[in-house]
């Protein structure tokens, strides 16, 4: 998000603040009296709304906003009780009033309310939209002095400032999203004006029915010939302007008529009324779907004919997406979010591990070995599960962003891990892949929220350079391979330095031994598709830009990889190396997988410089000093003990093979 758009996006919000003060706005200060059912909350949450350069359901416009505001999926109020995203929302839409009385903002520092001139109650805490109400100007002053620094000079509580800015804004965005369905118009202008409309305060529906007839009385009265009639429709397109002032950035979920110029845009309500004044044809299926909106928020006080409503709604919206062939996949990720596929995968393999950690100690109760089989398979297939239905959902390759890559990369490791169990029976692997499954996910699920906040969406529409032809889809698969092979090594390497570290089996050198040619095929698995999708990146690169190789940091550092896994097979086949060095540059090799994979982005520079790794320095900088010290220490341990190697090693060429 650039620093103007950062800027606009915050005065937008104060502005959306002091139009809730305008009159002609019908205040909404009423509160839900019932519960939402669960049939209405399944027909609000398959909506299908155009965001992110997608069309998506109104499921996931919930789940990732309480997500970026709340830290979480659900919403947990003062008495206790839990609202769903897709309950928030709705109340967030059709009762905004009571919506703003919710603490859904996460404040992680006391000092970001400091700043902005309010009283804490914790460290860290939730705070509701009223409650933050009266620091919110000062706030928007601030977030724009920050919005002009750049990031590297940004302070943790100046980087929590604007984070806290931008998510009233968006709250805001929301609120108003049906804003202009509640206001009225004051039609007693002139007698002209009077007569032609009727009602005291119609609705936007009113004025857009009588909109040519509005339209000619203009006519009528430009060349002077009916000052007040003229004068009369200013007053009014003056109420008109300040109503579409709400809609201009809430949510887009009206499908275009065939007849628009740009067939990919949905339109917002204000799209609809600009286009009814300009006489746009074949609009009438636009302006049911209106009106069925309209009536939706005037009905919001009886569940029942909220509901039927809300039915009528859905009918409509449902069918003109089907016709533009937008909707099929709507069902599907309502469904994808609702299993929290990833969630369980990571909680399925944290038990695996913990049950293959108690195996080490009761050996003999098999089974809780194979109770940890059962637990690694069935967290890889909800893992695998949840990668599918994104590619089917975006028709995309498994590997797009920086998320998928995580996705992917644990996926990967955790199958060559059962598959290295299932070949050696040596109850290494399996834990191995369990741990860095586990790792793995949690990653993913700390990450997702950057990927929020920099594309809106994990699943947005990706960067030119990343949405070409299928020697892409070819290059990122094989080459997150690669990079699954480079960490798995690590992993393993991890083992049996840490075995050798509390001498665990030592009187067992044939389990080292078998350690040792496990991780010489993951280095060779791992060397295969670096190559592989380093020359599939070139010719993605040759024909997409006219040039096979540029030095560009991305391709320095997929060679980079290349060349270190044949530094370590060279130097372990041509003996320079015992199993000690051999392990030691396996977990370098995982370094330089990090910093291929997640450094080069931080670097800003290049044509692959993507997605958004704000924070990620530290914790790449902290994974880089760990390894260090792990190396360090095994050294230091190795000289002080005196590990002893065969004096000839001979390399394990049958595992190469």
């Amino acid at each position: 998000m650039n620093q103007q758009h950062t800027l606009s996006s915050l005065l937008r919000a104060i502005a959306a603040m002091l139009l809730l003060c305008v009159p002609g706005l019908a205040q909404d200060q009423d509160f839900r009296s019932f519960e939402w059912d669960s049939e209405t909350i399944e027909l609000f949450e398959t909506l299908p709304v155009q965001a992110d350069g997608r069309v998506k359901p109104m499921d996931t416009i919930a789940g990732l906003n309480l997500l970026t505001f709340n830290g979480k999926r659900t919403l947990k109020l003062e008495d206790g009780s839990k609202l769903s995203s897709s309950e928030w929302l709705m109340d967030v839409v059709f009762f905004p009033e009571q919506a703003k009385g919710y603490p859904c903002f996460r404040i992680q520092s006391d000092e970001v309310l400091t700043a902005i001139g309010l009283e804490a109650t914790g460290k860290r805490d939730w705070y509701s939209y009223n409650q933050l109400l009266d620091g919110l100007t000062k706030l928007e002053e601030m977030g724009s002095e920050v919005s002009d620094k750049e990031a590297k000079q940004r302070t943790v509580v100046e980087v929590q400032i604007l984070k806290l800015a931008r998510d009233v804004h968006e709250f805001n965005d929301l609120i108003g999203t049906l804003a202009i369905a509640r206001f009225t118009f004051s039609t007693d202008v002139t007698e002209t004006f009077t007569n032609l409309l009727g009602e005291k305060r119609p609705g936007i529906m009113h004025i857009l029915d009588n909109a040519a007839a509005i339209q000619a009385i203009v006519a009528e009265s430009r060349d002077g010939k009916n000052d007040a009639d003229f004068n009369g429709a200013q007053t009014l397109f003056g109420q008109l302007d300040t109503a579409l002032q709400y809609n201009q950035h809430g949510l887009t979920f009206m499908p275009p008529p065939t007849t628009a110029t740009d067939q990919e845009t949905w339109w917002r309500l204000a799209d609809l009324i600009i286009a009814r004044f300009q006489g746009v044809p074949e609009i009438e299926s636009q302006m049911q779907m209106y009106g069925a909106l309209e009536h939706l928020q005037h009905s919001r006080g009886d569940l029942a004919t909220f509901k039927t409503s809300l039915k009528d709604l859905h009918e409509k919206l449902v069918a003109a997406a089907e016709a533009r062939g937008e909707y099929g996949m709507i069902p599907r990720e309502v469904s994808l979010y609702k299993a929290d596929v990833f969630y369980r995968s990571l909680s399925l393999y944290a038990l695996a591990f913990l049950l293959c950690a108690i195996t080490w100690m009761a050996p003999k109760q098999r089974w809780l070995w194979w109770g940890s089989w059962v637990l690694v398979s069935l967290g890889f297939l909800l893992d695998t599960y949840g990668i599918t239905m994104r590619c089917i959902i975006r028709s995309r390759p498994p590997v797009v962003t920086l998320y998928d890559t995580i996705l992917f990369i644990t996926a990967s490791i955790v199958l060559v891990g059962m598959i290295m169990e299932w070949l050696t029976k040596q109850r290494v692997a399996l834990p191995v892949a369990a741990f860095l499954g586990c790792a793995g996910m949690f990653f993913a699920g700390s990450y997702e929220l950057r990927e929020i906040a920099s594309a809106g969406d994990t699943m947005a529409s990706v960067v030119a350079v990343l949405d070409t032809n299928y020697y892409l889809a070819i290059h990122v698969t094989t080459i997150a391979l690669g990079y699954a092979g480079g960490l798995l090594a690590g992993g393993m390497a991890h083992v049996w330095i840490f075995a050798k570290l509390f001498g665990f089996r030592k009187d067992q050198p044939q389990f080292y031994k078998s350690l040792t040619r496990m991780t010489y095929g993951v280095v060779c698995f791992s060397l295969l598709f670096a190559i592989f999708g380093t020359i599939m990146g070139g010719v993605w690169a040759n024909d997409s830009w006219g040039r096979f190789w540029g030095w560009d940091p991305k391709e320095n550092g997929a060679l980079l990889i290349c060349l270190w896994m044949l530094l370590i097979l060279h130097a372990r086949f041509g003996g320079y190396i015992r199993e000690h060095g051999f392990m030691s540059l396996c977990i370098i090799g995982g370094v330089v997988v990090s910093a291929s994979w997640w450094g080069v982005n931080l670097l800003s520079v290049g044509l692959h410089s993507y997605g958004f790794t704000d924070g990620a320095w530290l914790a790449l900088k902290t994974f880089w000093y760990i390894e260090a010290g792990v190396i360090a220490i095994s050294v230091l341990h190795r000289f002080m003990t005196g590990w002893s190697g065969p004096k000839n090693p001979k390399p394990p060429v049958a595992a190469a093979s």
